[in-house]
């Protein structure tokens, strides 16, 4: 909540489409802003994508499947096909994703709802058994405590995307701070109170080692329900994937329209004015997660570069706070509160790569692969004739191909 705080702050100085990335490029300059682009893109986008698509997908096929797991071609066939479908929506039905949305996170609500309200029940009848000693057999290593964070950053994260779409919200300095606070408090509230449910009727290592906790809690406490709770935890990772999808491609289309990414990132379709192309690099790029990562790995490069661009984002908002006093601030947060998130974040990234150095390399390795990207792509200028006329050519031809043009 601290974080999203620092976040609301920048959002409402700086109200400008691309959220974390436009911060940074204009507090460090091109090369950082790019990096956190090119991160973004690569390291939260494309896996967030392909884990909540295949999430939903579990959830749809593990009722037929309740004494063994379902089978991993079919939920990964299936998930691509959600995926895809809501591109498809975004792209050409967006009057309706807004709508489409807000019944999507109804059924979260219900859904936590319900878990919480059988928790109670549990508790009240006595099934306090699995809370004797629930810690026991948990570490004390600084690295692995890290960790811990890093997937409690994954679970609680998403929220980060509410700065991408500055530029369409009405009135950011009043509507992004109380955003915050309301759905930061809620929703801590309501999986905390989620995650003792669960204790009342299953261990701490059933937790763990279960695909599909709510499952396998609701068949124990009334197995009629189980169909109903696979349903609403599906819709939930739907209505959190067509809310990625919204706010992701504005990051790419805000990196187009400075040179960042080819031009051809930051047109619209004509009729539609959605921004077609940036929506169709991300459905491959998750796809292309979806059928050749873990879910393990996409939770951990997804967590690792939240952190980093926690950092960069509160880094930002500290350097803004000594060289621009003066600058309208909407909204200002406590002081203590980005100072203590950035002595937090620092801790966090650093015992993480001392707990898995090859992961955490890896992840790091794909990020700063960034740098020679932008130098060719960027820097690299004039680039040879036959490249611009290359270019060039495949930019008209997609252009017709989708009826996509320039904004003005």
């Amino acid at each position: 909540m601290m974080l999203a705080l620092c976040f609301a702050e920048l959002g409402t100085m700086l109200p400008k489409a691309g959220g974390p990335y436009a911060h940074v490029m204009r507090t460090f300059g091109p090369l950082p802003g790019f990096l956190i682009l090119w991160g973004y893109v690569v390291l939260i986008s494309g896996p967030f994508w392909a884990f909540l698509s295949y999430t939903a997908a579990l959830y749809i096929f593990q009722p037929f499947f309740p004494d063994c797991e379902a089978p991993d071609n079919a939920v990964k066939l299936l998930a691509g096909w959600i995926m895809i479908t809501f591109v498809v929506i975004n792209c050409v039905y967006m009057k309706y994703v807004t709508k489409i949305q807000t019944l999507l996170s109804s059924t979260k609500v219900l859904a936590l709802l319900i878990i919480i309200a059988s928790g109670i029940v549990n508790f009240t009848q006595g099934d306090t058994e699995n809370f004797e000693d629930i810690f026991e057999g948990t570490t004390k290593e600084p690295g692995e405590f890290a960790v811990a964070i890093f997937y409690s950053i994954f679970s609680y994260g998403g929220w980060q995307v509410m700065t991408s779409l500055m530029e369409e919200v009405k009135k950011p300095e009043k509507d992004l701070p109380r955003s915050v606070f309301i759905a930061m408090i809620a929703v801590i509230t309501k999986y905390i109170l989620a995650n003792v449910a669960y204790f009342t009727l299953m261990s701490p290592s059933e937790v763990v080692a279960s695909n599909a906790v709510a499952l396998v809690y609701i068949h124990r406490f009334y197995k009629p329900l189980t169909v109903v709770i696979s349903v609403f935890v599906a819709l939930t990772s739907i209505g959190a994937l067509n809310a990625s999808i919204m706010g992701h491609s504005r990051l790419i289309f805000a990196g187009a329209r400075v040179g960042h990414m080819p031009t051809i990132l930051g047109m619209i379709h004509k009729k539609y004015l959605t921004p077609w192309p940036a929506i169709f690099l991300l459905l491959a790029w998750g796809l292309t997660m979806l059928y050749t990562g873990g879910v393990t790995d996409m939770m951990e490069f997804i967590s690792l570069f939240s952190t980093i661009m926690g950092i960069a984002v509160v880094s930002s908002l500290l350097y803004l706070r000594i060289t621009k006093p003066k600058l309208p601030r909407p909204y200002q947060t406590m002081l203590f509160v980005p100072v203590s998130m950035f002595i937090v974040n620092i801790a966090v990234l650093v015992l993480a790569i001392y707990q898995k150095p090859h992961k955490m390399g890896i992840g790091l390795a794909i990020l700063f692969s960034g740098i020679p990207i932008y130098w060719f792509g960027v820097l690299w200028n004039p680039k040879p004739l036959p490249f611009k006329e290359l270019t060039e050519s495949l930019t008209v031809f997609m252009q017709k191909i989708l009826m996509i043009e320039k904004t003005s």
